[in-house]
């Protein structure tokens, strides 16, 4: 390259000679300069074009290098996700009718991983997997202390496929089929956070990445198959609502109703009722039946670029309510919430009739239904993929006398959340 750069800066200079000194040349001599300055150039050429012929070579072994180290692309339609929780937990038990309970400390662990696959470009396939209850859909923790046996309560709580037609504007149609994560706009004043619900959904948004976005949602969901077909448990549920915002506003409602079929009848109990109440009737023992209507609405004020406040509320009724405790049939919660940067702070009232709604699918942390007090709870966000969250439930019977009531409670949770 040294010589190169050399043989042209000497053309360059003889380019620049005064015309005088090149006239006072002989004609041999300048025929000789004009051939070693062909050389040089001929030289350079080549030189060139062996510089050229090595970056080929090197572009030729980074693509076939980056060609061996491809990940199939089975792989690199996978997305991987999941978190891992570390629980204290501690409940202290008032006396309920003469009996008492003795307070409880306990360390937990909730892990769960997933993965989700873009098949097609209007297909999702997804699925999670969980510790917990193969027999409770509300409980995903492991209770540490088993003289350190394994984690064995380890199952799937997720698994679906996920369809959204590209013929339909914005993709605002979605149909979902499995095991499937929550498809209604709730509250765990009917739902646990950790139920997925099982069988059809589908679900359309107008307008989709607008302003306000009204919803559909209809579902049948499969609740109960005991071999016999003439007496499987169906619940199909609607939902309509609105999302939405105006300037600093954000809001949304949805009304929803839900029949549980013969959910209450001999036979088709769920083996964990929590707090839902039975009776004899014709030598069986059954509960009541349920169609479940419900209201929510949220709303929250955006004050500063890093803090919002808002409130939420939910109502719901069991219009199918009947037995001894057919009284006991509606619900509510309310709740008012402030977040700054990495903190969020909520309150929450509920009261939960225990004839409300099924027992089986309610919120396990605040004791399920016939369930009334007050939930506190703090967050804060320490990084990305880390948070801190502190919880104070202090809960009571709404009705002592009714069976499956539990003690009132005053519980405290410690929770460290790390995301994958």
């Amino acid at each position: 390259m040294r010589r190169l750069i050399m043989v042209a800066a000497l053309a360059l200079g003889l380019g620049l000679l005064p015309s005088g000194w090149a006239a006072a040349a002989t004609p041999a001599e300048l025929e000789a300069k004009i051939k070693a300055m062909e050389q040089a150039l001929q030289e350079m050429k080549t030189q060139l074009t062996q510089v050229q012929q090595s970056q080929q070579q090197q572009q030729q072994r980074a693509v076939q290098a980056a060609t061996a180290n491809k990940l199939p692309s089975w792989v690199e339609r996978m997305t991987f996700f999941g978190d891992v929780r570390f629980r204290y937990e501690h409940t202290s038990y008032d006396e309920l009718n003469g009996t008492d309970k003795s307070d409880r400390d306990r360390f937990r662990v909730r892990l769960r991983f997933g993965v989700r696959s873009q098949i097609h470009e209007d297909v999702e396939l997804g699925m999670r997997m969980t510790l917990g209850s193969d027999t409770d859909p509300t409980s995903t923790n492991h209770t540490m202390g088993n003289y350190f046996s394994e984690f064995s309560t380890w199952g799937v709580d997720q698994a679906y496929v996920k369809w959204m037609p590209s013929l339909v504007p914005d993709k605002g149609l979605t149909f979902s089929f499995g095991k499937v994560p929550q498809p209604f706009v709730t509250t765990k004043i009917i739902w646990d956070s950790d139920v997925a619900p099982e069988g059809a959904f589908i679900n359309y948004t107008f307008n989709k990445g607008g302003d306000w976005r009204p919803f559909a949602t209809a579902a049948f969901m499969t609740v109960n198959q005991p071999g016999d077909w003439s007496n499987n448990t169906y619940a199909p549920a609607a939902q309509v609502g609105v999302k939405g915002k105006a300037g600093a506003f954000s809001l949304e409602g949805a009304a929803g109703y839900t029949s549980w079929g013969d959910l209450g009848d001999a036979g088709n109990l769920p083996p964990n009722l929590h707090g839902t109440p039975t009776y004899t009737e014709g030598g069986d023992t059954r509960t009541t039946n349920y169609s479940v209507w419900d209201v929510y609405a949220k709303a929250a004020f955006k004050f500063s670029p890093k803090g919002s406040v808002g409130m939420w509320g939910q109502y719901l009724q069991n219009s199918d309510a009947e037995g001894p405790y057919k009284d006991k049939d509606t619900g509510y919660g309310v709740a008012a919430f402030v977040s700054y940067d990495k903190f969020k702070f909520e309150v929450l009232y509920k009261n939960v009739q225990a004839d409300a709604t099924p027992g089986f699918i309610a919120d396990s942390d605040s004791s399920y239904v016939n369930r009334k007090g007050w939930q506190l709870d703090l967050k804060y966000k320490m990084w990305k993929y880390g948070t801190l969250e502190v919880t104070y439930y202090n809960t009571e019977p709404e009705d002592a006398t009714i069976p499956g009531a539990t003690n009132k409670s005053q519980t405290i949770f410690v929770n460290t959340i790390f995301k994958f």
